[in-house]
């Protein structure tokens, strides 16, 4: 997938529920694409059809691709054209202001995407701050946007330690673990080191 020829396009995957911040993306989404003309921005689902519990977000998603026709909504994706997409775009934007470790993210860094994320919750503890975003504000988003449009590069490491965080998270489990959160982002640099010797 890696060898796949990127294309100008930014990609959201999350859910289009309250805790992910939707209308938020599509403010974001909306001026980016106002002020980047080569450019598309996807809302990728496997569903058949676009949901979400939040009130008014499926129309105004309906409502901005049907103003600008480079905000495209790809609706029963197969995970090889989810993939693909990954694979291919410029940057996966997200906005959720819950997330912990997601596949959402690991996924995307497997595959070879960059990445835009808020500067929220657990984020900072495994993404490079000059791909954070300041919450709820546009023009921080946007610049961050443009950071990983004139510097891309890749995030392989967080699909490794993504693996030894689900290790601990089975050992934690199995164990019955109770003395105090372990959270394996913490260990981040040490996991950096462990992986690039």
């Amino acid at each position: 997938y890696k060898e796949l020829e990127k294309k100008n396009v930014i990609v959201y995957s999350s859910r289009l529920d309250k805790e992910k911040n939707p209308f938020f993306m599509l403010s974001v989404a909306k001026s980016f694409l106002e002020s980047h003309t080569n450019y598309e921005w996807h809302f990728t689902t496997s569903g058949k059809s676009v949901r979400s519990m939040l009130p008014g977000v499926v129309d105004a998603m309906y409502k901005l691709a049907e103003e600008q026709p480079r905000f495209k909504i790809l609706t029963g994706l197969t995970k090889e054209e989810y993939y693909t997409e990954l694979a291919t775009c410029r940057v996966q934007f997200n906005s959720s202001l819950q997330d912990y470790v997601s596949w959402t993210v690991i996924e995307s860094t497997i595959f070879g995407a960059d990445i835009v994320f808020p500067n929220f919750r657990s984020f900072p503890e495994f993404i490079d701050e000059d791909r954070l975003y300041k919450p709820f504000n546009i023009t921080s988003a946007l610049n961050t946007l443009q950071t990983a449009i004139d510097e891309p590069r890749t995030h392989d490491y967080i699909g490794e330690i993504s693996d030894i965080g689900r290790q601990m998270e089975g050992f934690i489990m199995s164990t019955n673990y109770k003395d105090g959160e372990i959270n394996i982002w913490h260990e981040l640099e040490y996991c950096k080191h462990l992986i690039s010797n």
